[in-house]
């Protein structure tokens, strides 16, 4: 047995320390912005994105594409880390597809409702 305390070499010097798990960063990055959108979005239901909704949406939209190529990063980063974090860059992945969904429906909303004011208010 060494006399050498553990987890300290010859020398008395630190043996470097386990990598720390979490690793995969993109997948991390993703995820967050996904929650992000999913954020933003739900400031609707608060009412507090009524007095600016372009706004709200763009940062949405802005925060779901940054979170799909982060989550496509991830993903590949994964496969080189033995499968860490490839479902947590899924998730963002997914949420970051579904938040441009409903903003793409919430466009096509505000556009329908703007056409059908303008076809209403038309006096030929």
């Amino acid at each position: 047995m060494s006399s050498t305390p553990a987890g300290t070499r010859d020398g008395g010097t630190q043996d470097a320390a386990p990598a720390p798990a979490g690793r995969n960063r993109a997948a991390k990055v993703s995820a967050f912005f996904a929650l992000g959108g999913v954020a933003f979005l739900g400031n609707f239901a608060t009412g507090i994105a009524l007095l600016n909704p372009p706004v709200f949406i763009a940062l949405a939209v802005v925060c779901a594409l940054i979170a799909v190529v982060t989550g496509h990063v991830g993903r590949f980063r994964g496969r080189r880390l033995a499968g860490e974090g490839r479902g947590l860059a899924l998730a963002g992945i997914l949420t970051g597809w579904l938040v441009l969904f409903v903003c793409a429906l919430a466009i096509l909303a505000l556009v329908g409702l703007v056409a059908g004011i303008a076809a209403l208010s038309d006096n030929v």
